[in-house]
């Protein structure tokens, strides 16, 4: 095997070929622009960017050639997989090694070639920014043309790496949306499988009020989930997060949410929906839900702060009946005092003109992406 066989079939070069999934695809801009500026600035009717395969050579853009690709026998390309620097034939006609190719003897009857190897990042060359004519050219190309040949051809490979990396992102996002597809359905049949299972089990217990307030628990974190799997799991709204929570206790004319845009991350989303939901569940026991007269007027503000900007959730109850402390700590009661988590603080009143609260986190925590399976894991467990 000669060693321009060798280098037409080394399996390296044509897997760093072949990795960059762009044989057999459709014309692109960004390619075609950079022949129709080669044929111009070379002067000569023919430019192509020609990829060598193991076979064929294929076109990714072209000028002046109508065949997308032409066999491996008739390329002049598949000379230059050896070379870092220009190869230049002033008279195809008159070199040995193309002087017999049925694409000088006959049509399209070319006669002159310089091309420029696109060498990958890696060292392999995958073929040839080229500019032909149907002329003999015995000074070849100046050196500026000489230049711009090679600068172009460096463009090649500077696309064709921008190509690989958006298709790889691409094929990532992808493949995410499937994980967190096969993800939420094995969860969602968990959360059925629970309320299923506590159905069965609480049918026979006499006093209602706990099951249903189990009951209603799993439903809000089940509606949670939902709604971070709508937004696959990345950063939900604040607003959509709060609004969706209450309106489960209560229609819109019965309370308002304002505050800044801010994104939750998927834990924190399902902390801050379990929150509300208590609190929306309490005021339909107890407070400004309770009766047809009652508002609740929710409010969120980031407070700058010198490390870290605090997040700060208020909640306002009006127009309800006086509420008193709960005598007792019940579950509910636990998971109020949790507030947002990290920490942070948690402020209560139950003042004759409706109960309040206050809750504080660190902005960055409850940003934050963490894990997705270590928020189930926990949320499922905290609910039981």
């Amino acid at each position: 095997m000669s060693a321009l066989e060798a280098r037409l079939h080394d399996k390296t070069r044509l897997a760093a070929l072949h990795d960059y999934m762009v044989l057999d695809t459709p014309p692109e801009p960004n390619f075609d622009d950079i022949v129709q500026l080669a044929s111009q600035l070379c002067d000569t009717p023919i430019s192509l960017i020609s990829l060598v395969d193991s076979d064929r050579q294929w076109f990714k853009a072209r000028v002046g050639l109508e065949a997308p690709e032409t066999p491996i026998d008739q390329s002049v390309c598949k000379l230059g997989l050896s070379a870092e620097d220009l190869l230049i034939i002033p008279d195809l006609a008159a070199d040995p090694r193309t002087a017999d190719n049925s694409l000088v003897r006959g049509d399209p009857n070319i006669r002159f070639y310089a091309g420029a190897p696109l060498i990958a990042p890696q060292g392999d060359v995958l073929g040839m920014l080229c500019v032909i004519d149907h002329e003999p050219r015995p000074g070849g190309l100046s050196p500026e043309q000489q230049t711009v040949l090679a600068t172009l051809a460096r463009q090649v490979i500077a696309q064709l790496e921008l190509r690989y990396t958006m298709l790889r992102r691409l094929e990532a996002d992808a493949e995410r949306r499937h994980l967190n597809e096969q993800l939420t359905e094995r969860l969602n049949q968990t959360l059925a499988m629970i309320n299923g299972l506590a159905s069965q089990t609480l049918r026979a217990v006499p006093s209602r009020g706990p099951v249903e307030s189990f009951q209603n628990r799993l439903d809000a974190l089940t509606e949670a989930h939902e709604l971070l799997q709508r937004k696959q799991w990345s950063k939900a709204d604040m607003a959509t997060v709060v609004r969706s929570s209450v309106e489960r206790h209560a229609p819109p004319g019965r309370f308002t949410a304002s505050g800044p845009i801010v994104r939750l991350g998927p834990k924190p989303a399902i902390t801050v929906a379990m929150l509300i939901h208590e609190l929306g569940s309490n005021a339909v026991k107890y407070g400004a839900f309770s009766n047809a007269s009652g508002h609740v007027e929710i409010v969120w503000s980031v407070t700058p702060d010198a490390s870290d900007p605090v997040l700060t959730l208020a909640w306002t109850e009006r127009g309800g009946p006086i509420v008193s402390p709960p005598s007792q700590r019940s579950f509910g009661a636990k998971l109020i005092a949790m507030g947002l988590g990290a920490g942070g603080a948690v402020r209560e009143d139950f003042g004759a003109a409706g109960y309040s609260a206050s809750f504080e986190a660190p902005l960055s925590f409850l940003q934050r992406d963490e894990a997705r399976a270590d928020g189930y894991t926990m949320h499922t467990a905290d609910i039981a």
